[in-house]
């Protein structure tokens, strides 16, 4: 069995090996990169059974770095270790597991038995996912509270400080299809509309920026990421 184990640090990779050799008898190969960019090169090489993926690293994030891995290796078990529980990433892990895929979501404060619990999870074809985020999970398959590909766009757009014009420009909407998404939005983050009452002395944009950062929607990385898209010229101007 041939497993890797990427992160940028150093003694990161070591306590995870420390672990995997203690508690994985058949664990012969132990791999390590400690970028993301480097995680891709070496997976596509050796062809591990089980990839342990820091989430934020230098060159290409554990995310991309897993879908670019998933790709070509769609049978290779997938475990995200990260010290956030943010909605963002969870978001963004269920888009690229393939739909029988197996994964794991393992928080760097779990304990070392979780640690070998969540991999032989994984090797074993099932799936493992922190006590921690577990709410987390069950907000985003909630139809009441999970956002759509549209209503999250919306939020990015807002959060950018981007004025209905503009969002109308950038994703080639008018701007009464830019108002009903963000009206959606506001009603699954929990924001009163402006007809119910005395809540609405609350900027709608600006509170829906705070209780999706509260949630972990949007995170500084997630919106550079975005602006860098949004941000090239518009088609035809």
């Amino acid at each position: 069995m041939t497993i890797l184990i990427v992160d940028d640090e150093q003694r990161d990779r070591m306590w995870l090996k420390s672990l995997l050799v203690e508690g994985i008898g058949d664990a012969h190969q132990i791999q390590e990169a400690h970028d993301g960019q480097e995680a891709v090169d070496v997976a596509l090489k050796i062809k591990p059974e089980l990839v342990f993926l820091d989430i934020k690293m230098p060159k290409l994030s554990g995310i991309k770095a897993a879908e670019l891995i998933l790709q070509n290796l769609p049978e290779t078990g997938v475990i995200m270790l990260s010290n956030f529980s943010d909605e963002v990433y969870v978001r963004q892990l269920w888009k690229i597991v393939p739909p029988n895929g197996a994964f794991g979501y393992v928080l760097k404060n779990a304990s070392n038995e979780q640690v070998v619990e969540a991999a032989k999870a994984v090797l074993s074809g099932d799936c493992w996912i922190h006590p921690g985020i577990a709410r987390v999970i069950q907000r985003t398959q909630n139809r009441a509270t999970s956002l759509t590909p549209a209503e999250y766009e919306a939020l990015i757009c807002i959060a950018l400080g981007l004025t209905d014009h503009s969002i109308a420009k950038k994703l080639y909407l008018t701007e009464k299809a830019v108002q009903s998404r963000l009206k959606s939005l506001y009603a699954k983050l929990g924001i009163p509309g402006r007809s119910e009452g005395h809540e609405t002395e609350f900027n709608q944009r600006c509170r829906a920026c705070y209780v999706a950062n509260i949630r972990g929607l949007i995170n500084q990385s997630e919106l550079q990421d975005w602006e860098a898209k949004l941000m090239e010229p518009v088609r035809g101007v």
